[in-house]
């Protein structure tokens, strides 16, 4: 795989869909935004379920329980609360926990540091550089259902980053080769340490 990528020239920071990679000094740093304006927006999907538990009710409050349809009553309970209940709880989970990561791997320092940013906690994770694993590179070639390549870093404690912001095949596999010789260079200069 990195027959065909030159590793002597840097890559440009590379952006696409809310993600960003980069060269700050010798480190890398990656970091993909969970937007502002989608937390609302995502929020608002919640609002169906609102109607359909509203609507639930109100068809509860019409039935002739003195003989119920019990199968009309199990199929608007499945319809009409279940459901809404669970696409709308879906729809606030996001609003509430989608999280925003960064994450840098600096040779310099001999770490990782992997920042998970949630509207009410962030969580910061530093790691050996040297444990730090490429564990996936999916290019869109390979795996034709991909609409773009992803690379997966799997942490020592088992957390991954999810990288799937890259448009072409070419741009994940310069970035997996300079990951590569990053962590690779760090391992030797530490193994040539006293």
């Amino acid at each position: 795989m990195e027959d065909d990528v030159s590793l002597g020239d840097r890559p440009a920071a590379y952006a696409a869909s809310g993600d960003r990679i980069a060269f700050d000094g010798d480190a890398i740093v990656y970091c993909s935004r969970f937007p502002f304006w989608l937390r609302p927006l995502a929020a608002l999907g919640a609002i169906p379920a609102i109607w359909g538990v509203l609507y639930y009710i109100g068809a509860l409050r019409q039935t002739d329980w003195s003989d119920p349809p019990w199968g009309d009553i199990l199929l608007g309970t499945l319809l009409f609360l279940m459901l809404p209940l669970l696409v709308g709880g879906i729809f606030i989970g996001a609003a509430l926990f989608g999280h925003s990561v960064d994450l840098r791997l600096d040779p310099v320092a001999g770490e990782a540091v992997l920042r998970r940013k949630r509207p009410f906690r962030n969580r910061v994770w530093r790691y050996p550089l040297g444990d730090v694993v490429i564990a996936k590179v999916e290019l869109t070639a390979d795996h034709p259902a991909y609409d773009t390549p992803v690379v997966v870093l799997r942490m020592p404690d088992g957390r991954r980053v999810r990288m799937g912001s890259f448009f072409r095949d070419q741009d994940a596999k310069t970035w997996v080769a300079q990951m590569r010789q990053l962590i690779g260079s760090y391992v030797e200069h530490a193994r040539k340490a006293p």
